[in-house]
């Protein structure tokens, strides 16, 4: 099910390879540093690689199982870097997403008020399981809705929120109205699932947001994408009432017992993890494929990985040499991307606020991965993040700017 995405993005892959002439030159020259640094990350995760597949019989589909994932990511920037062609051919993809998972999205709403009593077609039990969380004094029932499981349903809901929000700063006239009220919706069903992870995307979005445009020199903007917030945060306040202040959902979104906060775990299943899985697997790491969500399927011999975040299993993955080589990757490729997000702010294009959203929206996914990152076990989920860091990077092509100055001429000179 989690792999139902792959064979339609390789088709695309495919055709790209087919179609753009010299691929992977003309985005090493336009982006000398990822380049580099990618070249780097993969002479780095030889040893990995000749770890795993040596580790005992059948150990070699471990090998292949890492590749693929780590892959996917780099494909999928690849080809939204040449897919940003044009401002509304992005449009078009993230008006759909947010439609259609939009409606996916009243999937919680029927979980969470029973609305089919004795129904298959919502939550996970049809899979065999519940999921719920047991905390002292209360528990969280964490609603998937449509989905398979409360933490896809919440990345998906959490998406829906940014890149709703997106569209209507990046639209106007109507259709804003139009998408900030499917922002509200989706903020909403984000509330059901019971994985602060995914809630607590938002604000880091918009924290990463205000702080984009305010390093590109645009303060005047802060305040008006501030009362835009208006009308999705006035979701938060029925959903509250609808809800109860006292329900358990609440509850655990607003408090946190000592050592269960936010900023804890941000710290135990970051540095703290980094830390133990050094310790344990020592300098080389336990070896490819190893953390991969989705690899216990896989009937092989295995040493014991027990990581969760994102940096823990690429370290227990790759080792010392190769978490590094992966952090000064995704470092450039961020430095990458607001390089071209600065540089529109500044031109004052209607591309500057397209990819201040989708920089931020970066950012929020990277501080939700550094949590937990199986929901990297998604394939669709991997490979749509990395198209739209790669449509960030593509608008930085060199005929994309030339075409952005062609259509600003022409405008000054009617």
């Amino acid at each position: 099910m989690t792999l139902l995405a792959v064979p339609l993005f390789l088709v695309g892959i495919a055709t790209m390879m087919a179609t753009v002439p010299s691929v992977w030159k003309r985005f090493s020259n336009a982006n000398p540093k990822i380049a580099k640094a990618l070249v780097l990350l993969i002479l780095f995760s030889i040893p990995p690689m000749l770890i795993s597949v040596t580790y005992g019989p059948g150990s070699w589909q471990f090998t292949l199982l890492g590749l693929f994932s780590y892959s996917m990511l780099f494909l999928a920037i690849l080809f939204g870097f040449f897919y940003a062609r044009s401002t509304e051919s992005v449009h078009v993809i993230l008006a759909v997403y947010c439609v259609v998972h939009g409606v996916m999205l009243f999937g919680a709403l029927v979980e969470y008020f029973d609305l089919l009593p004795g129904s298959t077609i919502v939550g996970a039990e049809i899979l065999g399981y519940r999921w719920i969380r047991w905390i002292p004094g209360y528990t969280v029932e964490m609603i998937s809705g449509f989905y398979r499981s409360s933490d896809v349903m919440g990345w998906h809901a959490a998406m829906v929120c940014m890149l709703s929000l997106t569209m209507a700063i990046a639209k106007s006239g109507k259709s804003r109205i139009f998408w900030l009220c499917v922002c509200a919706w989706a903020i909403f069903a984000l509330l059901l699932c019971g994985r602060r992870k995914m809630v607590y995307m938002l604000p880091v979005f918009v924290m990463a947001l205000t702080w984009i445009y305010f390093s590109a020199g645009r303060v005047s903007k802060v305040l008006p994408i501030i009362g835009l917030l208006a009308v999705p945060m006035s979701s938060l306040v029925v959903s509250s009432d609808m809800l109860g202040d006292d329900t358990a959902n609440i509850i655990y979104y607003t408090q946190s017992k000592e050592g269960d906060s936010v900023f804890d775990r941000f710290e135990s299943h970051g540095l703290g993890e980094i830390v133990e899985t050094y310790r344990q697997l020592g300098f080389f790491g336990a070896g490819l494929g190893f953390g991969t969500p989705g690899s216990h399927h896989i009937s092989a011999e295995r040493p014991r990985v027990w990581q969760e975040s994102g940096p823990g299993r690429v370290m227990a993955e790759l080792g010392v040499l190769g978490f590094v080589a992966f952090l000064a990757t995704l470092i450039t490729i961020g430095l990458a991307m607001w390089r071209v997000t600065r540089s529109f702010l500044t031109a004052r294009t209607r591309e500057g606020p397209l990819c201040a959203c989708l920089l931020a929206v970066a950012v929020a996914n990277v501080c939700s991965l550094t949590i937990s990152g199986q929901i990297l076990a998604d394939a669709f989920i991997v490979v749509f993040l990395g198209f739209l860091v790669g449509v960030v990077l593509g608008f930085g092509r060199r005929d994309f700017v030339d075409q952005i100055i062609s259509r600003q001429n022409a405008s000054q000179t009617a």
